[in-house]
């Protein structure tokens, strides 16, 4: 009996000391020649892995390029300087009361400069588990510090608190800059590319420039603020707060647009003062066709999507119809096939009765010349012009001036695109639906710029640029290079022409409308622009159109200044008003050209 119990106990021990055994050879083997395996589902080794499940982080830059505008401004991926709260080392029970007390003073100068309470500070900083980029009241990302408060952050020297440069993708603010697009969460497994951790969903761009430049601004890795921590959640005594980046010198890759962010801003904030609630305003270069500012309202939040309301779409873009300005495309068609001349006599009654047409709410302007007819914006004039014309000849001349058609600057084969075009959603517009039959009916509707013609602003800001060309198009450009992140130069993208296969209009034609756009300032529909700090030239328009069943007006002016030397072409469309408002296209293109009149030539 009492052998077998020794026999029972040394057979146990047996056992329990090959189990250990196994366990010991184990944990060597996986030590010694497992360690640098890469784990499955994962692209990093244990030892690799071991090391991340012990770390905590915050992305302080995603790794994604940055927009800028002509001047260098941040348009996109702005850096500030934040604080960064850390789990604080783990401390015996017996010392964190004192700790406190010791901060206590540094704590409330902390919460003067973050904008909260002591008590709140103390709160979120005693429950961290993980760590925290301390949030903005005003949208989603981190606090901006100023240069000084970054300082005096680093000064206080508060365990777990630093003060870390955060690569800020945008400002938080309602913009009329449809136009840069915005970021959602990519899909996984899509090769996008993850923090170290493998942690983190990566974003790409879903529309405007962060779109259309994705693979051109797709980052190489984050850079994270990281610390170890223990099985607690509690940093690990010593352990300091690191930075880890891809150490990259090429990236990110900086863009620069042709983008003046001040103007733009400007700009933004004339149209809001003025009551415009729906449509765009662009301003173009007139030596370039650059796009300087393009504003589109209602205005959206890149933090703040809504698929129902539609804020997100850029209206400069988008086709709507245009009214009178079209008159620029009848005139020039009517004169280029020889079929008038400038003093040709007319006789507006009021009614165009073959068409169902009116003037001047019926009371017409009697005799009048072409040119006066143009200034005026004579309906009758014009139909008559429509009835001399071909379909055909009204939609040559609108494609060799730029409408109803592309006309944004693009390129074949450039930076590793098979086509790279920077602005998406751009629409062509429309001039006829069908030229067959051709309806004399539906080419005065057209003359006039009705029926089926729609013209995107940025169309219609560029058909000024073609005319102060002598009519050859430009094809606007909204971006103009790219660079490395340490400075060189990757690529210039050189602006071009926008030629249509309709051929151009003749020099003196182009003369000829710019006189007469003169003419509509001085003694036409836009007088009231007499008092501009510039003296510009211009054309008006009014067009009537159907929203939910209600009538309502799409009102533009599009013109240039200053009229000797002119700098700007610009565009006003202001879209769904009521039909009996008065011409706020008018009284904005004046402001802005005010505005404009105020920067220095070369800037």
């Amino acid at each position: 009996m009492h052998n077998n119990v020794h026999r029972r106990i040394l057979g146990g021990l047996i056992i329990l000391c090959s189990v250990v055994a196994v366990l010991v050879l184990r944990l060597a083997w996986i030590q010694l020649f497992m360690k640098e395996q890469t784990v499955p589902g994962t692209k990093y080794t244990l030892a690799k892995m071991a090391e991340i499940q012990s770390e905590r982080e915050t992305v302080l830059d995603s790794g994604r390029g940055r927009l800028y505008d002509r001047k260098s401004e941040p348009l996109a991926g702005e850096t500030i300087w934040t604080a960064a709260f850390f789990p604080q080392e783990a401390k015996a029970r017996n010392t964190v009361t004192q700790v406190v007390y010791e901060e206590a003073e540094s704590m409330h100068r902390l919460a003067a400069i973050l904008g909260v309470s002591y008590e709140q500070l103390l709160n979120k900083r005693s429950s961290l588990k993980e760590p925290l980029l301390w949030p903005s009241s005003v949208g989603k990302g981190p606090l901006a510090l100023t240069s000084a408060q970054a300082e005096e952050v680093s000064a206080l020297g508060i365990d777990g608190v630093g003060v870390f440069p955060f690569a800020r993708r945008y400002d938080g603010k309602a913009t009329g800059r449809q136009w840069l697009g915005y970021l959602s969460e990519a899909v996984p497994n899509t090769g996008g590319k993850a923090s170290p951790s493998g942690l983190r969903i990566p974003m790409k761009g879903t529309d405007g420039l962060e779109k259309t430049l994705e693979p051109l601004l797709r980052g190489v890795g984050h850079t994270e603020a990281y610390a170890q921590v223990d099985a607690r959640g509690q940093r690990v005594p010593g352990s300091p707060i690191q930075v880890r980046a891809p150490g990259n010198p090429y990236y990110p890759l900086s863009l620069y647009t042709t983008i003046d962010k001040k103007l733009q801003e400007q700009i933004e904030e004339l149209a809001v003062k003025a009551g415009m609630k729906e449509g765009a305003v662009v301003v173009l270069d007139t030596g370039t066709g650059d796009i300087e500012a393009m504003v589109s309202l209602p205005f959206y939040d890149p933090e703040k999507i809504s698929p129902e309301g539609g804020e997100w779409n850029n209206r400069a873009l988008q086709a709507a119809v245009p009214g009178s300005i079209f008159k620029i495309v009848t005139a020039a068609a009517a004169l280029e096939a020889g079929v008038t001349s400038a003093d040709e006599l007319f006789y507006c009654s009021g009614q165009y009765e073959k068409y169902g047409l009116s003037c001047l709410k019926g009371k017409g302007h009697g005799p009048l010349t072409l040119a006066q007819g143009f200034a005026v914006s004579c309906n009758t004039v014009f139909a008559a012009l429509a009835e001399r014309l071909s379909g055909a000849q009204l939609q040559a001349t609108a494609l060799a001036l730029g409408l109803g058609r592309d006309i944004s600057w693009q390129a074949e084969n450039t930076l590793g695109f098979p086509v790279l075009k920077p602005l998406s959603g751009e629409q062509k517009g429309t001039i006829f639906t069908s030229l067959l039959p051709d309806d004399p009916g539906a080419r005065v509707q057209t003359a006039i710029g009705q029926r089926d013609v729609q013209v995107t602003p940025l169309q219609a800001a560029n058909l000024v640029v073609t005319l102060l060309h002598g009519g050859e198009v430009r094809a606007p450009r909204i971006l103009q290079r790219v660079t490395f992140a340490n400075g060189q130069k990757l690529e210039d993208l050189p602006g071009h022409l926008s030629p249509s296969t309709a051929g151009r209009i003749s020099e003196s034609t182009a003369r000829q409308l710019l006189s007469w756009m003169r003419k509509v300032v001085t003694d036409g529909t836009g007088t009231s622009l007499q008092s501009t700090k510039w003296p510009v030239a211009g054309k008006s328009g009014t067009a009537q159109t159907l929203v939910k069943g209600m009538p309502r007006n799409n009102q533009w002016f599009i013109g240039y200044g200053p009229l000797d030397h002119p700098r700007y072409a610009v565009s006003v469309a202001v879209e769904n008003v009521a039909p009996d408002s008065s011409h706020l296209a008018v009284k904005l293109f004046g402001q802005i050209l005010d505005l404009l009149s105020s920067v220095p030539s070369g800037a």
